[in-house]
């Protein structure tokens, strides 16, 4: 008995030691987009692994967070960022994002945006293709909150077009 449960304890710790590089197989993140009720604008902030992007800026001999205390490496994210993520109103017009920078916290890098907020929205189009261009496995969620509702667009392997995200009926 107290060999089984010396081994179970050992599997346990070994579970824990290994569990980051398991959970990590696939390449996932999240896009969160609110209004911000200060300033009246969509805040727009992405979460991904920061090696994970590191890879698609091909900046894999450097550290994440070194390189994003430099303007270069912030201003490489907020031109990548920028490319690979749109968001268009009702209509299909884009909207302007604004890159507002980027940091490193553990292991994820955050990327912010803000936007204006487009009159007399009913539904938003999302193309969140970060990191897909690097990662066919990469799969992107984005929540958005607006008007007191939340929706969700998914967007991954075989389901690559833009999402139209409706606050109406």
């Amino acid at each position: 008995m107290r060999i089984r449960s010396t081994l179970l304890t050992a599997l346990a710790g070994l579970s824990l030691l290994t569990a980051p590089s398991f959970a990590h197989r696939m390449h996932a993140g999240v896009t969160e987009i609110a209004v911000n009720e200060r300033t009246q604008e969509l805040e727009i902030i992405h979460r991904v692994y920061g090696h994970d992007l590191m890879e698609a800026l091909d900046r894999t001999d450097l550290d994440a967070a070194t390189f994003l205390a430099a303007p270069e490496g912030l201003a490489a994210v907020g031109a990548y960022a920028g490319e690979t993520f749109r968001m268009a109103d009702t209509d299909g017009e884009l909207l302007t994002l604004s890159y507002v920078g980027a940091e490193i916290d553990g292991e994820f890098a955050w990327i912010y945006f803000s936007a204006a907020i487009p009159a007399e929205q009913a539904s938003f189009i999302v193309d969140n293709d970060l990191l897909a261009d690097t990662f066919d496995d990469q799969v992107m969620m984005t929540n958005l909150r607006f008007n007191s509702a939340v929706r969700t667009a998914m967007q991954g392997p075989g389901r690559r077009a833009p999402v139209r995200v409706r606050f109406s009926d």
